[in-house]
């Protein structure tokens, strides 16, 4: 049964050239198409890179998880889960009247201000991938495998 306002949205954004399109783990297009693996996609795609591929070293992880949990508070979002890989974040967040697409824009702009003011990149690096996953959590069971996937999968 469909709902007509989420629980919660199930927000999903890699580190700029970590997890490019063709990538063997496969990868989803910004119009959401899954995309199979594909070794010539990867390597047009890691010519465009200005930068090398951005892996979060521990220090930075936990200053990202630290600005995400900050911008929630402060927007009163209700933040369910959230978990800051080497390579991407997951996160799980109610945010009413607000569309997933901008909540995750937002959090994104965020833990870019935090990198920058750590000096952990430059100025002019874009240290994420253009978009990410947005899915709506309608159901609590949707809602339960979300945050027991971010909170004990990785």
């Amino acid at each position: 049964m469909m709902y007509s306002k989420p629980l919660a949205y199930f927000i999903t954004f890699t580190t700029r050239g970590s997890w490019l399109h063709g990538d063997a783990r496969g990868s989803v297009t910004k119009n959401g198409q899954f995309v199979a693996p594909n070794e010539h996609w990867v390597r047009k795609e890691t010519q465009t890179l200005n930068d090398p591929p951005l892996l979060l070293s521990p220090e930075q992880r936990s200053a990202v998880d630290r600005a995400l949990r900050e911008l929630c508070l402060k927007r009163h979002w209700s933040l369910h889960e959230v978990n800051v890989r080497s390579n991407h974040v997951h996160i799980v967040v109610t945010a009413d009247e607000t569309k997933p697409e901008k909540v995750m824009g937002d959090l994104k702009a965020k833990a870019t201000r935090m990198l920058r003011k750590m000096k952990t990149i430059s100025e002019t690096q874009k240290p994420w991938t253009e978009h990410g996953s947005t899915r709506y959590l309608f159901t609590q069971e949707e809602f339960e495998n979300a945050c027991h996937y971010v909170r004990d999968c990785q």
